[in-house]
């Protein structure tokens, strides 16, 4: 037999803390997006991203008018919750809109000054 065996020990995905927060960009898509939101949004909207506390737990989410979209999932959440935590802020870019799946990109927010 032939193939590609192995322990697959890597982390896919994993986003060490020595990337600085100022820097963390992530592709991801939006987790249990809101349909009755979903049908507001299109490509290059930029929509705030925050925590919000749920009973134990806080959960990184992108806000599209003060509402939540949806939250954002990946292997780089744990770090974006600790940036967000110390003080960076993010936006989550709409990159593309498929049915109800919504990937976007996301960057640390534009500061003004």
């Amino acid at each position: 037999m032939s193939g590609s065996g192995g322990s697959g020990g890597g982390g896919g995905g994993f986003v060490p803390d020595t990337i600085e927060c100022n820097s963390l960009v992530i592709n991801t898509q939006l987790s249990s997006p809101k349909p009755e939101v979903v049908a507001h949004l299109e490509k290059g909207v930029e929509l705030p991203v925050s925590l919000e506390a749920y009973p134990g737990t806080t959960v990184v989410v992108a806000k599209f008018n003060g509402v939540v979209a949806g939250g954002l999932a990946s292997p780089e959440t744990a770090r974006l919750r600790r940036c967000i935590e110390q003080g960076t802020h993010y936006s989550a870019t709409v990159i593309d809109i498929t049915g109800g799946q919504v990937r976007v990109r996301v960057h640390p927010a534009q500061t003004h000054g």
